[in-house]
């Protein structure tokens, strides 16, 4: 005889179709309003794309003004704890020193760029000496360390500009450049930003002081450059004067001879 137990008990266990058709369209219901906000959200992605890059735009501005705002807590809470603090406003020291920073490794960046550039120039002159090829060499030099100086102070204009303290870049350029040379300008910014003008002015004499110990060098390489120029126009004089035979007066075989001589020459 066949067991039926076993295929009578799967029969009872299995659900009714109309039991799944009715679970089925509920699943379907429930998933319809998800749909819809799915659709609605991606209708949106591309006009939430398009003003990413603006955001983006603000996002210096937004973070700088809020800087102040957010650190008014901490900033009054370490005041009240150290009077003497409030001389040194904690916006302008995170905000300039981080620009300060930036300059600093923009001049490192350069100095090691224009002191290879200088080294393999020198080598070149060494092997074939000119009065002339070292003072373009310096001269051309001394244009990139301010080209230097001027990048940086972009970057110190471009901070303001962007940072919402001097929204014009004329002025916020005249005001970096006066900063950062020690100066001074007639501009004064907000009580949030007055330690931000020293701090400027730290900076400049931070990379104007590297770039005058490089230029001791470079100075004291090019003397060398011009020693051995020197020597090397001795040294083809000397040549010159060895290959002409001097003439004794008053004795005319000497000088047919010396005559002869140099022509032999």
């Amino acid at each position: 005889m066949a067991d039926t137990t076993g295929s009578g008990k799967t029969a009872q266990e299995l659900p009714p179709k109309a039991s799944l058709a009715g679970a089925l369209t509920d699943d379907v219901v429930k998933l319809a309003p998800v749909a819809e906000r799915v659709e609605t959200e991606l209708s949106r992605l591309p006009k939430a794309v398009e003003k990413v890059p603006h955001e983006l735009v603000k996002l210096p501005t937004t973070a700088v003004k809020q800087l102040p705002v957010e650190l008014a807590s901490t900033e009054a809470y370490v005041e009240a704890k150290l009077p003497m603090i409030e001389a040194l406003p904690l916006p302008d020291i995170l905000f300039g020193g981080g620009v300060l920073v930036a300059v600093v490794i923009l001049q490192a960046i350069g100095m090691r760029l224009l002191v290879g550039r200088f080294d393999k120039r020198a080598q070149r002159i060494e092997q074939r000496s000119g009065w002339w090829s070292v003072d373009l060499l310096l001269g051309f030099t001394v244009f990139r360390m301010l080209g230097l100086h001027l990048m940086s102070i972009i970057l110190w204009s471009a901070a303001l500009v962007y940072g919402g303290i001097i929204p014009v870049w004329a002025a916020a350029a005249r005001f970096a450049a006066l900063s950062y040379t020690t100066l001074g300008t007639h501009r004064v910014l907000s009580d949030e930003w007055y330690m931000l003008s020293p701090i400027i002015a730290i900076s400049g004499m931070f990379t104007f002081a590297w770039t005058a110990s490089v230029l001791v060098n470079i100075v004291g390489k090019c003397n060398e450059l011009r020693a051995l120029a020197r020597e090397a126009r001795h040294q083809r004089r000397d040549a010159r004067s060895q290959a002409t035979v001097t003439v004794p007066p008053g004795d005319p075989e000497a000088g047919a001879s010396g005559a002869g001589a140099s022509r032999t020459w």
